[in-house]
């Protein structure tokens, strides 16, 4: 009888524990899932944060589990509600190691494969993509692994491999998701990222095929009108306009996308203006703006009547009306800031127009040339440009924007429109009519004359003079410079440049060859010899100590003591004639180009600065960059040079009078094992799936 009442009590026990930890645990997931309830409710800048006292609280309670019935059979279970607690609180090292404790604990947990999955989300928002995906690729694998999971683990690959932007790659694991697992609800979604990775490749026809897939798979409300809107934008983009206004047609008359309504009758105002019916696109735009007001629907609406206006009927005022009226109805938004920027440029055209009318010829060139650059870099209308650029040249040819206006429409042709026809004729004007221009060895370079030869046919000392400064200042052909020097000498005796260049020769070589004994010294003496009264033996004088300066008229290269504590401005260059306007400093970059220091030279330690003279072009790319102030080790030269030719600028940071031209840019010099690791990128913040 006794022995029955001990087991009656010891049952009794038993199950009064197992139910107090059973109720611990409850608790655990309960206080779980009210964190994932709040967190789904939360902006997501903010996810990881919300919820989290719940998390804790769950944290908590699994723990207890742990500590008191580290045995029992919902031990495995609170593991695992830990980690994934930690991993919605975005503490992946701690998550990882809970999810790691359990596989190495309860190997036959039924709970592994999941956990197996969760190590290599943590290892991806770790920043670590490439474990994720060796990890993910391991559970592919596995044959313990279900193909549901697997479908999951597969898909994630691919969008690791969409968020690096490797769409190649993520193409094959979508598709392998598809076709070789069973991925669930996921199936939409991943057709609707294969349309998403070939619209991104460029590659439409096939995005057009992928997008129009989605629909079979019974996707959710949202995605299925997402997939078809993008369908048409794909037809659109393959002018297959038909097809795509009949897929905005269907969507405009499906109730269940009334709310979708103002974003499509944008797109059927699209196809209508593709479809060159100006009128029917005005129309739709219009009762976009009247039937939505205040939305961003209806701003979209007013900048696209601004853009037709402009382009289409060349009626500036009416364009401005109705970017102003952008503006208006969505002031925060960035196409109200685009409009606004319009609608400024249209002032600038109306200004820079009305100078047009004033009788001096020389201002009526600047404001047809200002034009131009509004029209090509702010407003994007290169044939408007064009027009501007070669009216220039036509009525004011003596104007000195001629030559830039005349490079700049060569420019276009060749860049813009890929006319090269066209742009030969511009190049050959330049050489023709201006041939003293800065202009001329961008124009010889794409006719792919010989620089020496043009050079040679040169019939005046003025043109030879200028040749040889380019070969000195751009080229560093000092050789070349002085023989020109010397030509102009022995063949015009008579011409004003022939003591100018006397200078010039002794000039360089000081700075330049450096002979180190007593030629230049003899070179000087001679222009104060043979061109007594010119200016030029006043300055050989004071070089040979004879005089003293009262204001220099040539400058010298960047010369530093060795008392001095200063450091110099290695960002300004001095040039032989100082009568012009200083080159100005490169505007901010958009895209600067990698210095790669060259393998041979890294046990020089060369550090330093190399000063560069660059040309940046009217997209902001640079087209050209001589070394000015070199560090004396011509790989490392030609390696800054590179940086500079691979950076793009900002073109609204230059001044309009300045695109086109030469600016000075300085590369800094540092071996690879100084600074911050070059190769290292910031790992952008994870998503949060």
């Amino acid at each position: 009888m006794w022995k029955s009442k001990i087991f009656v009590f010891f049952i009794l026990f038993s199950l009064l524990c197992g139910c107090t930890y059973y109720n611990t645990f409850y608790n655990a997931k309960k206080s779980f899932k009210e964190g994932e309830n709040v967190q789904k409710r939360a902006p997501a800048k903010t996810r990881n944060s919300a919820g989290r006292t719940h998390y804790e609280n769950a944290i908590k309670k699994a723990s207890k589990v742990l500590t008191f019935h580290p045995k029992s059979k919902w031990a495995d279970d609170a593991l695992f509600l830990i980690g994934r607690a930690y991993f919605n609180m975005g503490e992946y090292v701690k998550a990882k190691r809970k999810f790691e404790e359990l596989q190495n604990s309860f190997p036959k947990s039924k709970l592994g494969a999941n956990s197996h999955y969760y190590i290599s989300m943590c290892h991806y928002f770790s920043g670590d993509e490439i474990e994720a995906i060796s990890s993910l690729n391991s559970l592919l694998e596995s044959k313990r692994i279900d193909r549901r999971r697997k479908g999951r683990a597969c898909f994630m690959i691919g969008e690791i491999y969409f968020q690096r932007k490797e769409y190649t790659d993520a193409i094959t694991y979508y598709e392998k998701t598809l076709n070789e697992f069973d991925p669930d609800t996921l199936v939409a979604i991943t057709q609707f990222h294969i349309g998403d990775c070939f619209w991104l490749k460029k590659d439409y026809a096939k995005a057009k095929e992928a997008f129009a897939g989605v629909e079979k798979h019974k996707p959710s409300l949202d995605l299925l009108f997402e997939s078809k809107f993008r369908e048409g934008e794909c037809c659109y983009v393959l002018e297959d306009y038909q097809k795509g206004m009949e897929i905005y047609a269907e969507l405009s008359e499906d109730e269940k996308f009334s709310d979708k309504l103002p974003s499509v009758k944008l797109k059927i105002a699209e196809g209508y203006y593709f479809l060159d019916e100006l009128s029917l696109s005005m129309e739709e735009y219009c009762q976009t703006t009247e039937s939505y007001p205040k939305t961003g629907e209806s701003a979209k609406a007013y900048f696209k009547l601004g853009q037709i206006y402009q382009d289409r009927f060349g009626d500036l005022q009416k364009a401005k009306e109705m970017y102003e009226s952008c503006k208006l109805e969505n002031p925060q938004s960035e196409i109200a800031k685009e409009a606004l920027a319009l609608s400024a440029n249209i002032s600038k055209i109306e200004e820079y127009q009305n100078q047009l009318s004033d009788e001096e010829a020389e201002k009526s060139g600047k404001a047809l040339f200002l034009l131009g650059e509004l029209y090509l870099t702010q407003m994007h209308q290169p044939d408007s440009a064009l027009a501007e650029y070669l009216t220039l040249v036509d009525q004011f040819p003596q104007s000195e924007y001629a030559a830039k206006s005349l490079y700049a429409a060569a420019w276009i042709l060749e860049n813009v429109m890929q006319d090269t026809v066209e742009a030969e004729e511009i190049y050959r004007r330049i050489l023709a009519e201006y041939p003293e221009s800065d202009y001329l060895e961008p124009a010889l370079k794409f006719l792919n004359a010989s620089l020496e030869s043009f050079a040679l046919d040169m019939d005046n000392a003025e043109k030879i003079y200028q040749e040889a400064e380019r070969l000195l200042f751009e080229e560093n052909e000092v050789d070349s410079a002085l023989a020109l020097y010397d030509l102009i000498i022995e063949e015009f005796p008579q011409n004003q440049y022939v003591g100018k260049s006397a200078y010039a020769k002794a000039w360089t070589m000081e700075y330049f060859a450096n002979p180190g004994d007593s030629t230049v010294a003899l070179a000087y003496q001679e222009v104060i010899d043979e061109y007594p009264e010119s200016e030029y033996a006043e300055e050989a004088r004071i070089k040979l100590g004879l005089s003293k300066r009262s204001q220099p008229t040539l400058p010298a290269p960047r010369e530093t003591s060795p008392t001095e504590e200063e450091e110099s401005d290695t960002t300004t260059v001095e040039l032989p004639d100082t009568s012009g306007p200083q080159i100005p400093k490169a505007p901010k970059t958009i895209k600067k180009g990698e210095f790669v220091y060259p393998e041979t030279e890294i046990l020089s330690g060369i550090r330093g600065a190399v000063v560069l003279k660059i040309r940046i072009d009217f997209d902001g790319t640079v087209s050209d960059a001589v070394v000015v102030n070199s560090l004396e080790n011509v790989w490392i030269d030609e390696a800054a040079k590179e940086a500079a030719l691979n950076t793009t600028f900002d073109v609204e940071e230059i001044d309009m009078m300045q695109l086109g031209g030469w600016f000075i840019y300085t590369v800094e010099v540092k071996p690879p094992d100084e600074g911050e690791d070059i190769h290292t990128d910031p790992t952008e913040e994870p998503h949060t799936w």
